[in-house]
């Protein structure tokens, strides 16, 4: 990573950070007052009780965030042992860097298993950094580890808010600390990568990052420069491994945006404010339901307010050409551009000079032979910066984001199940399956060769809505077909395949299809079953439920659709019509 990349990286993540939580059963944080935290309601229902150090004529603040103490602090003396920490030094290290710090002490085993069994998982889940001692109460880790694989597994389809954990520990071999952890979180099915170079040691995965980090004054075997932190280097340390962990264009545009979003808050609430109630609730009673509108009234202020406040400036051209030639100068593999289902291979050198154009012309590109490519017969220039087949996976990942609203993987949560509307996209086992569970419809669909499997909901939303009796909808079928073909979506199933769909079908491939809306409802929602939710019609036929199109794209399709209703037929003369203006 370039010097500049870094900078920015850093300054988003210490624009996103907010909350670090230590837990660790050396913490010194008062001569008489205990370090164990409140209840986990009362640490998180009321953020006000966590005390705030008295500023100092000898130590003015260098930031306005004020920075958490220790809860229940009595008094200011420290009493730091070895291989302790300093918690009032600490956190004003932390209030330096804008960061708010809490700590939990556990002093007995049933303490430790208070952390095991959940007590604060609300307050861990919520903190944007966990760090962790790795021997609390001298158990060699165990409470760490368990903790750990209990934070780290996804619950319901949902990714927790949690994406950094530091373990920061004054044990001796730091490599084993790392090897255990990791070790029982592959057993767990994690997918882990270690790390080990100039940032330290590390366990990094899809979702979080782990940070092995050592304190200091302990005798050691060789380790990287970065491994051992002081602890007035903590603060630093732990936003430049945050800065790691989400390092790249997206990942840093995404953590901009929601710090705007953050910062923006006030303005955002003003523009709901109580006043308006009248009149939604008015919309409501009228129209029969409101939650679709407000929903829709939030998501474009949001849109709005990103922006209005420029967050797309941190997009800029400057920072794409420099990540692209970071790319190309640490990559292992040959830069290919991908035309017409061949790769040709291209002189790093060359997409250098491009990128050094303002603007870059990417049709100037020539493979080694010296064949000009031309950009119209590219279909993607991403295995420029990494292999094919991860370039591949880039894009179609990429292109289910850009077409999907949600799916069964978008990592949301599901607490209220999806609707039958304009975009759902279903599955069968087959057009004549006669499944009545989810079970049988996915073994069909693992082993069926039907043509069509997959079908798209043509229902307009104001007929998906304020249902008071069995309604049909229109489901045309989607054909699976082979990547590289004429294709409209990219899907994934039930087992994370992808699925190639394409939605030209005729208006006699249409079918309707009735259901019932559910009780107490007047929507058709989903159910699940077998774990997955599931549309049962009228007459008993199971739909899974794949996901749900952006509106924009389900309304091409159904102007596709109605077009082919549009079309005029009529009798001309044979001769007229083959060189006529409607051959």
């Amino acid at each position: 990573m370039t010097a500049q990349l870094e900078d920015w990286s850093v300054g988003v993540a210490k624009d996103y950070l907010q909350t670090v939580v230590v837990v660790d059963d050396q913490v010194a944080i008062g001569s008489q007052g205990s370090a164990n935290a409140p209840g986990d309601d009362e640490v998180l229902d009321d953020v006000d009780e966590l005390s705030v150090p008295a500023e100092s004529e000898e130590a003015p603040r260098a930031n306005p965030t004020p920075a958490a103490t220790p809860v229940q602090v009595e008094s200011a003396e420290q009493t730091t042992g070895p291989g302790g920490l300093d918690g009032a030094a600490l956190s004003e290290a932390f209030a330096r860097y804008g960061l708010v710090c809490g700590y939990v002490r556990p002093e007995t085993s049933e303490q430790r298993e208070e952390l095991i069994q959940g007590t604060f998982d609300r307050l861990f889940i919520r903190s944007d950094v966990l760090v962790l001692d790795w021997s609390l109460n001298g158990d060699t880790g165990q409470t760490t580890t368990r903790l750990v694989s209990r934070l780290v597994e996804p619950k319901e389809g949902k990714l927790g808010r949690l994406r950094l954990i530091c373990i920061y520990t004054n044990d001796q071999d730091l490599y084993a600390v790392r090897d255990t952890l990791g070790r029982s979180l592959r057993e767990d099915g994690h997918q882990l990568d270690e790390s080990e170079n100039g940032e330290g040691l590390g366990l990094i995965a899809r979702d979080f990052r782990v940070s092995v980090l050592g304190k200091t004054g302990v005798s050691r075997g060789p380790l990287p420069a970065a491994a051992v932190v002081p602890e007035t280097e903590l603060p630093e340390r732990i936003v430049r491994e945050f800065a790691q962990a989400s390092h790249g264009i997206l990942p840093g545009f995404a953590l901009k945006s929601l710090s705007l979003l953050r910062d923006n808050a006030p303005t955002l609430l003003q523009r709901f404010r109580s006043d308006l109630d009248p009149a939604f609730v008015s919309h409501d009673l009228l129209a029969g339901e409101g939650k679709r509108f407000a929903i829709q009234l939030i998501a474009r202020e949001i849109q709005s307010l990103l922006e209005s406040t420029g967050a797309s400036d941190m997009i800029s051209r400057e920072r794409i050409e420099s990540w692209a030639k970071v790319r190309l100068a640490e990559s292992t593999f040959a830069p290919k551009v991908q035309k017409k289902a061949v790769y040709k291979n291209i002189d790093p050198a060359r997409v250098l000079e491009i990128l050094a154009q303002d603007p870059p012309d990417v049709s100037s590109l020539v493979d080694v032979d010296g064949g000009k490519l031309g950009i119209r017969s590219m279909a993607t220039v991403a295995s420029l910066f990494t292999t094919p087949e991860q370039a591949n996976a880039s894009e179609e990942e990429l292109g289910r984001l850009s077409c999907f609203a949600r799916d069964l993987h978008s990592g949301y949560s599901r607490e209220s199940e999806p609707t039958l509307q304009l975009g759902t996209i279903l599955v069968r086992a087959d057009d004549t399956s006669s499944a009545e569970s989810a079970a049988e419809v996915l073994e069909g669909l693992e082993h069926g060769d039907s043509k069509h499997k997959f079908w798209l909901c043509l229902q307009p939303l104001c007929d998906s809505e304020r249902l008071d009796e069995p309604r049909a909808f229109p489901l045309i079928p989607l054909s699976e077909v082979d990547l590289g073909s004429e294709f409209h979506f990219l899907a994934l199933d039930h087992r994370k395949q992808s699925r190639v769909l394409a939605g030209n079908a005729k208006l006699y491939d249409m079918r309707m299809v009735t259901f019932s809306p559910n009780h107490g409802e007047r929507v058709v929602r989903a159910i699940k079953r077998d774990g997955f939710p599931c549309f049962a019609s009228d007459k008993g036929e199971m739909y899974l439920w794949i996901g749900e199109l952006r509106p924009e794209h389900a309304l091409r399709v159904s102007h596709q659709m109605g077009h082919l209703i549009s079309r005029v037929g009529l009798d001309e003369s044979e001769w007229l019509r083959k060189d006529g203006y409607n051959k």
